[in-house]
């Protein structure tokens, strides 16, 4: 990423994406709504990789992945592999994804997130002895619903600073 050409605001959203991650909820409210914390470093990874396509690449997503890990105290890799992932299936579409409108690509986002979402359960279970559930499709449903929201944001910031 070139910081002269917009790299240092792609770097800044992903560490913003990673710190609204990182927040928890006050002590008093239930524990429940933490399901609903929506996957903030998916979804910039999501906008950069559709808008800028030559400027993150999978390393980039995958060391972005492994800060996460260590954030999360996650096994390491695992959140790289997702990003990886993620960011390797909308290079291969990226330019049907632009042609899509926002509700269109905010269903994208949410099956994407949600196959990382499981992906995560699934490894979790097997190495760190969590439970299965369905509460996975919940971080995929609000992820969809602040996708309208946070797309325009991403590109009005995008324009402003001549991201290219």
């Amino acid at each position: 990423m070139n910081p002269a050409q917009g790299g240092w605001l792609i770097f800044l959203t992903l560490m913003v994406a990673m710190v609204l991650s990182a927040l928890y909820l006050p002590q008093d409210w239930p524990q429940w709504l933490a399901w609903l914390r929506p996957t903030w470093v998916m979804l910039a990874v999501f906008f950069w990789v559709v808008e800028v396509p030559h400027r993150i690449g999978l390393i980039s997503t995958w060391l972005i992945g492994l800060l996460v890990d260590v954030l999360y105290a996650e096994p390491l890799g695992l959140n790289g592999l997702i990003l990886s992932i993620l960011t390797f299936v909308t290079w291969r579409f990226y330019e049907r994804l632009r042609m899509f409108s926002i509700p269109q690509q905010g269903g994208v986002v949410f099956l994407l997130i949600l196959m990382g979402e499981a992906m995560r359960m699934v490894v979790l279970n097997l190495t760190m002895d969590r439970e299965l559930t369905w509460m996975m499709v919940l971080p995929a449903l609000t992820s969809l619903a602040l996708w309208p929201f946070v797309w325009p944001v991403l590109t009005s910031a995008k324009n402003r600073f001549r991201v290219e």
